[in-house]
């Protein structure tokens, strides 16, 4: 009992941190940089909230939400400055936030921020009870504490994205699966897919693993959401959605934000004002992109045996890693979802069940993908310090972050299915 007793006082300590600093920072925050975007002044406060909010105003007065025209004319009503921040998700986003159009801009981006943060505190303790992380008393305190300072969470919360929301549904499909409730992992999976079409690699996943009450679930669902937003939104949106908007997301976005697999190479290949592009070629890119992407998806498969169902979990956390990969859009924000992964791993490595080069990798992934924080500022002297601030090989460490968890999931998952337990 005495040797727990500083444990005990270092996690009380956290949680009082948490309570009466972090929490307070970030609602102080919420209540008044929601929307600073609407300022014009460069800032991404609000930047995809506004994205959905006037997609959702559209839908309401009966116009195509997807229209550029329509889209643009929105933003100039409603004072804010034009970008390409534009809704580009199914229309199952737009319907959703028809409820928040009953409130002004401004007071729509609080309450969504609001909302944001208090689903976040909920995912993270389904996520530490359903992976067994609450059992680990004298380490869930500060891995909270982390949870809360990771950049992509941040970057999701400031710029009012989505992603918390999807995070909340494959916990819960985590949740519900472990519990044998295949029916309703199903059904999360499938809100989360109709919200942000990655998720769907889950689907695919179960199918593989011939889960199919999962499965069907899963299709009855999105059948079911999809008759739904027929009759809410129309038939011309959708038909706008899967013939003009699915198919420009194949278009390369070179960004340091975008930090995709394609996003990566986009950086060395295309064209663009961050960074000094090693060659110019369009075509190299989508080969490359397509080629990785390909070998990825098939790596994933081969270490997800069809016949075997132990250690399962490492599998779900490889798939939800995979996902940010193989998009051809991932801003930094979107890694929110290896959070996932994350508690899955430091469940096996805080239990001594991984070798030291899994715990290092895992430590300098996470240092990674907080480093956009810093490649922000660096991106803001590129033009004086394009040498070294705009080489593309130092604007991808979120993406090497990346494929570090991945590497790490890999390998576990390869032991398992060679059956040495004792490293896993």
């Amino acid at each position: 009992m005495h040797a727990r007793t500083p444990w005990r006082l270092l996690n009380i300590s956290i949680f009082v941190l948490i309570a009466l600093l972090i929490l307070p920072l970030y609602i102080d925050l919420g209540l008044r940089a929601s929307l600073d975007h609407m300022e014009g002044r460069g800032t991404v406060g609000g930047i995809d909230f506004k994205a959905y909010y006037l997609a959702a105003h559209l839908l309401k007065r009966g116009e195509n939400f997807y229209d550029v025209k329509a889209q643009e004319e929105a933003m100039v009503s409603f004072g804010l400055p034009l970008n390409d921040s534009l809704y580009i998700y199914p229309p199952l986003l737009a319907i959703l936030f028809l409820p928040l159009t009953a409130l002004s801009l401004g007071q729509a981006a609080q309450v969504w921020f609001l909302f944001n943060l208090a689903l976040y505190g909920l995912t993270l303790a389904i996520l530490a009870k359903s992976t067994g992380l609450d059992t680990l008393k004298e380490n869930i305190a500060p891995l909270i504490l982390l949870a809360f300072l990771f950049a992509p969470v941040l970057f999701t919360l400031h710029k009012g994205q989505v992603n918390i929301v999807i995070l909340f549904l494959l916990a819960l499909t985590y949740w519900f699966y472990k519990r044998g409730n295949l029916t309703w992992a199903g059904v999360s999976l499938a809100c989360a897919t109709m919200i942000k079409v990655v998720p769907g690699l889950l689907i695919l996943y179960f199918l593989w693993k011939r889960e199919y009450v999962v499965v069907w679930a899963a299709i009855g669902t999105i059948a079911i959401i999809g008759i739904l937003g027929l009759m809410i939104a129309g038939p011309s949106v959708h038909h706008t959605f899967f013939s003009s908007v699915l198919p420009a997301l194949d278009v390369p976005r070179p960004n340091p934000s975008n930090q995709s697999l394609g996003g990566y190479l986009s950086l060395l290949l295309i064209p663009n004002p961050f960074t000094g592009c090693i060659l110019n070629s369009p075509l190299l890119w989508k080969l490359l992109t397509t080629l990785f992407s390909l070998l990825l998806l098939l790596s994933t498969l081969i270490l997800c045996p069809r016949a075997k169902r132990e250690k399962w979990d490492l599998e779900v956390s490889l798939v939800v890693a995979t996902m940010p990969l193989v998009s051809q859009i991932a801003w930094v924000d979107l890694y929110t979802l290896f959070l996932l992964p994350y508690a899955v791993l430091a469940r096996y490595l805080l239990q001594g069940k991984g070798r030291r080069i899994n715990v290092a990798l895992v430590a300098s992934s996470f240092l990674l993908l907080n480093s956009p924080r810093f490649v922000d500022l660096w991106t803001h002297y590129v033009a004086r310090y394009d040498w070294l601030l705009g080489n593309p090989f130092f604007l991808g460490l979120p993406f090497y972050g990346a494929i570090a968890v991945w590497l790490v999931l890999a390998r576990m998952c390869w032991m398992k299915g060679e059956g040495v337990t004792s490293h896993v």
